[in-house]
């Protein structure tokens, strides 16, 4: 079959395998790992493979009785009819590079919408699949690579917003991981410039990358966590430098500008506030009072009063 030569011809140099994954998932050698029941399709950075395990009897049928895009290859147990399902993508998809965040996030989409679609297994954790080059296997191909628009054009996409709730799950940590980690970059890259600093920065946000797996039911293989955390740090690291920084000040924070932004601050605060100021002058409180039970300068909550009469 055209997709398991495929399959064969994109594997990694040295792919994660097992026979048992208690037992012996271990990397290994392509020309070994091919032997192993299970094996590691895609590498830590790229992915070239969306998957998906269902457990349910004759699964291999899932996809055409819910109406969604016929899977590349299916891989089924003889045992018990459960089978993992897999879209082959004629673009590889980086999973760890901050410069390409926008393709990831659009896998991401089309992952999610159609592991609902299929109501396939949110824990499986999409490093080891069932190996379509192992006789153990029952094996078919029914379509060819997916261009991610293509498989888009299928399904009902579920945008993020209304999955929120969901487990995170399949590319949905990387992304997760992605934004947290790059927001607290933004604030902590400060705290490191210096001699040195770059290399500080970056094993601080592989920590810090590593701290938030907690939160995933299946947290993120340690190279990917390693290698979102030095891409963030390196993207960071070259966009927010002391040169950048003062740029930036000088260009945003020159004194006409504070004005007119203390300006906005104070009436939005007098906006909110001056209704109780008013209720709290009709029930004879001086301006000393109100400005006490408001926490409001006198000052202040003079010229405000002022500005009403």
């Amino acid at each position: 079959m055209e997709a398991v030569n495929y399959f064969a011809d994109t594997l990694p140099a040295r792919p994660r395998c097992a026979n048992d994954p208690a037992v012996d998932n271990r990397i290994r050698i392509k020309s070994r790992a091919v032997g192993y029941r299970l094996i590691e399709p895609n590498t830590a950075g790229m992915v070239r493979w969306l998957m998906f395990d269902i457990d349910r009897p004759e699964a291999v049928l899932d996809w055409e009785e819910r109406r969604v895009p016929a899977p590349t290859l299916t891989c089924q147990n003889p045992e018990n009819g459960h089978a993992h399902l897999l879209y082959a993508l004629t673009v590889p998809v980086a999973r760890t590079n901050a410069a390409r965040l926008g393709p990831l996030r659009y896998a991401e989409t089309v992952e999610r919408s159609l592991r609902a679609a299929l109501q396939a297994d949110r824990g499986y954790a999409r490093t080891l699949v069932k190996n379509p080059l192992h006789a153990h296997w029952r094996v078919h191909q029914w379509a060819d690579a997916y261009a991610l628009g293509d498989l888009a054009d299928e399904l009902t996409l579920i945008p993020f917003e209304k999955a929120a709730n969901e487990d995170i799950a399949g590319l949905g940590r990387n992304c997760e991981t992605f934004e947290r980690l790059r927001h607290h970059a933004y604030r902590a890259v400060r705290d490191f410039w210096g001699p040195g600093g770059e290399a500080r920065f970056r094993a601080h946000l592989v920590e810090v990358a590593g701290d938030m797996q907690s939160a995933f039911t299946t947290p993120l293989p340690v190279k990917e966590v390693e290698g979102i955390a030095k891409s963030v740090a390196k993207w960071t690291w070259k966009r927010f430098s002391p040169e950048v920084w003062r740029g930036f000040v000088e260009r945003t924070h020159t004194p006409e500008i504070q004005a007119k932004r203390g300006a906005r601050k104070g009436k939005a605060r007098r906006d909110e506030l001056m209704p109780r100021v008013l209720e709290l002058i009709g029930e004879g409180k001086s301006q000393a009072e109100i400005a006490t039970t408001l926490s409001i300068p006198k000052q202040t909550l003079s010229r405000w009063v002022k500005a009403y009469a």
